[in-house]
């Protein structure tokens, strides 16, 4: 017996090592928000979930994997099902595949390892050990002993950070890295008012609530900050009688705790920012740092102390009524200075920002309008993965920059349509009903993920999933296994079909997987080629690879003759049929080639999918300029004369909605769209030619007045060529 007991433990820890890493990892790695550094750790799943399916086929077990284990298989169907269809870009729809079937591999593989209660404990300490990983992070980042890209944010502008610094953490955003820090603030809440047997669970979390407090504040976000809220009234209301006044209690102190802590950490950074090298200020900034970490230390001694008077009073014979009333009164005064003071830190800090600016909420409404309109042309099946991405050029009312539309919810419906969504949002329901009857206070965690995905993009994270998944099946019965999906007769040839169902999709998967690596290996190889020669043989391998990467494409094109150009940017349209920088790059080949008729067709499509791209917009009436003067030069006077008309068509498009943003009561111009000086000369050069020489003179005078010392002089010797001007 002592044996199986040590063997059962050693399993049970080996496996939470192995969710430690897989999490760790994955939150370290920017969150898994690029696909670039997914598919390594996609393609350990699949061959994880392999071996799993074989190892249990051999053992006849396939047939009880329950249904409920199996949803997140059918949010990867759909995408398959996009892919068969159509969609706007095949490279992002596979993408979506190949992590919906990682995200469906890990949720089989934790229901599978994590059906022994022992297995479960150590599941939740794999759990936090990726909280603390980020967490430490953070707060590392924050004062420079770490020299991660981007872990805190600058900025100029005070509608994005009040301060000037936003903590962003590994996952390099903000708000997304607030959002985690919430979820797993709520978890450090619920386990100090825990009435469970695992008691050493509460020392964490008194040790951890004060800093994972103060990060969230020092991220800005006000989104994680309304979820975290409602995570917690959530959880108050999920609590029995004592459990509220503890979570009261704790949840002031952390409070108190986490504001002065992140207090001092602002004026820490504001201080180094602005004085740096000053031995005065220098001064000031260490002790700020110091007490930074004494409101933590002060925090955490608080809490283990009443962690230890809560502990006697259990042993003994607990609270008396006038004791409860009192403990409740207190509870309720602590938890209403703790918003006081949380107050008073934030708008000291960043209150300006908070209260005063919304611009990004205004952005929001701007990316959910468009969204609407997109949602409502394709609305049962969506349009694939990245569609968003890809398409948002041609919805978008105003110039912002978006390639993000900021919430998951609307992602999953740009991408599947109502028939993805509507799969998701069960997927959803049935896990947090499921570990409503388990365990309901596990709901509030989760729920702060999901309620902040509906405002931004988390779910772009494959952390996030990986962490809410995980979350989900540590905390669904064992009990609930019994619905197995497979019975009676038909259970062998069902066990079977499922078994060669997953495994097959796995092992096609692996192979998408490792082909995918293998393309962005051979770029990154490219990016450090010594000559262009080397350059181009790792692009081509690398498109070989993957024929669906547009990127590579358009890396590979100018290295190649001007008819090969096209023709390896016209083999990218099966791919990405209405992506612009495809159809730019290939209207300009055309137009390099002498090609009126299609690079007027490409260069107007280019322009019309995206056409607030003030660069885009520059490069088509550049290249059909270019072109009519190559034909006007080469004595085809009809061709010269069809090319400026098309030039002067973009032209005047242009112009139209240059005028149309300038009208707009503050435009959300992140794109600083605007008609720029070279389109005006370009356009004076296209009009000459057509013999309208009045309107010409007009724009050259306006590029005279406008432009810099270059496009003065070329302006000029134009307009002294001009007769009677």
């Amino acid at each position: 017996m002592p044996g199986l007991v040590t063997n059962g433990l050693t399993k049970s820890l080996l496996i939470a090592l192995g969710v430690a890493a897989v999490l760790g990892w994955s939150a370290y790695r920017y969150g898994m928000f690029f696909e670039n550094d997914f598919y390594r750790l996609e393609a350990f799943l699949y061959i994880g979930l392999i071996v799993w399916i074989v190892f249990h086929s051999v053992n006849r077990r396939v047939g009880a994997i329950p249904l409920w284990a199996l949803l997140p298989f059918g949010m990867f169907a759909v995408y398959a099902l996009e892919l068969s269809l159509g969609p706007a870009s095949v490279k992002g729809t596979i993408d979506a595949m190949l992590r919906w079937l990682a995200y469906s591999s890990w949720t089989l593989l934790l229901w599978g390892l994590w059906r022994k209660p022992e297995s479960r404990v150590w599941g939740l300490a794999a759990i936090q050990s990726a909280g603390l990983l980020l967490l430490a992070g953070g707060w590392a980042g924050w004062y420079g002993w770490t020299s991660f890209t981007e872990i805190v944010l600058k900025f100029n502008d005070a509608e994005l950070s009040a301060t000037g610094a936003r903590l962003a953490g590994f996952m390099q955003y903000p708000n997304a890295y607030g959002a985690v820090m919430a979820a797993f603030l709520l978890m450090q809440l619920q386990a100090w008012t825990s009435s469970g047997k695992h008691k050493g669970y509460s020392w964490l979390a008194a040790a951890t609530v004060i800093p994972y407090g103060g990060a969230i504040l020092l991220t800005e976000s006000r989104g994680a900050v309304v979820a975290l809220a409602l995570g917690l009234f959530l959880a108050f209301l999920l609590a029995d009688r004592p459990g509220r006044r503890k979570l009261l209690l704790i949840s002031g102190i952390t409070a108190i705790g986490s504001a002065l802590m992140a207090k001092a950490a602002w004026n820490w950074m504001e201080a180094v920012n602005e004085f740096e090298g000053v031995v005065k200020y220098q001064t000031w900034a260490s002790g700020q740092f110091w007490i930074s970490v004494a409101s933590a230390l002060a925090g955490t001694i608080v809490l283990i102390g009443l962690i230890i008077y809560q502990n006697r009073k259990a042993s003994g014979n607990g609270l008396n009524s006038i004791e409860n009333r009192a403990w409740l009164a207190v509870s309720w005064i602590v938890a209403g200075s703790g918003m006081a003071v949380a107050a008073w830190a934030a708008f000291g800090s960043a209150g300006a920002r908070i209260a005063g600016h919304y611009g990004t909420v205004a952005s929001r409404k701007l990316f959910y309008a468009d969204a609407w309109e997109m949602f409502k042309h394709s609305p049962w099946l969506g349009y694939g993965g990245e569609s968003w991405r890809m398409l948002f050029g041609l919805y978008q009312s105003q110039p912002y920059v978006g390639n993000e539309v900021h919430s998951g919810y609307i992602e999953i419906a740009l991408d599947t349509g109502l028939v993805g969504l509507s799969l998701l949002l069960i997927m959803i329901i049935v896990y947090l009903s499921k570990i409503g009857k388990h365990r309901k206070a596990a709901v509030a965690p989760a729920a702060v993920l999901l309620i902040h995905a509906a405002v931004d993009f988390d779910w772009s994270y494959g952390f996030v999933w990986l962490l809410l998944l995980a979350w989900f099946m540590l905390h669904i019965a064992p009990s609930e296994e019994r619905a197995a999906i497979l019975s009676g007769a038909w259970r062998p040839i069902g066990r079977l079909g499922l078994a060669l169902l997953l495994v097959g999709s796995a092992m096609i998967a692996l192979w998408a997987a490792w082909r995918s690596d293998a393309a962005q290996s051979a770029r990154a190889a490219a990016a450090s080629a010594a000559t262009p020669a080397a350059r181009e043989a790792q692009l081509r391998a690398a498109l070989e690879a993957n024929p669906a990467w547009s990127r590579i494409r358009l890396e590979l094109a100018p290295l190649l003759p001007l008819q090969e150009q096209a023709s390896l940017l016209e083999a990218g349209l099966r791919y990405e049929p209405q992506a612009p920088p495809l159809l730019l790059k290939l209207g300009i080949a055309y137009a390099e080639l002498g090609d009126v008729a299609q690079a007027r067709s490409r260069l107007r499509e280019a322009l019309r999918l995206e056409r607030f791209s003030r660069e885009g917009q520059t490069a088509a009436i550049a290249a059909m300029a270019s072109l009519a003067k190559a034909r006007q030069e080469g004595g085809d006077a009809e061709q010269a004369r069809e090319a400026a008309e098309a030039t002067m068509s973009m032209f005047e498009q242009y112009r139209a909605l240059d005028r149309q943003v300038t009208a707009m009561r503050n435009p959300a111009n992140g794109k600083k769209f605007r008609l720029t000086i070279a389109s005006k000369l370009h356009a004076a050069q296209c009009l000459i030619l057509l013999s309208r020489t009045d309107e010409a003179g007009i724009l050259l005078r306006e590029v005279i007045d406008e432009g810099d010392e270059d496009w003065q002089e070329q302006a000029r010797e134009l307009l002294n060529s001009l007769p009677n001007l």
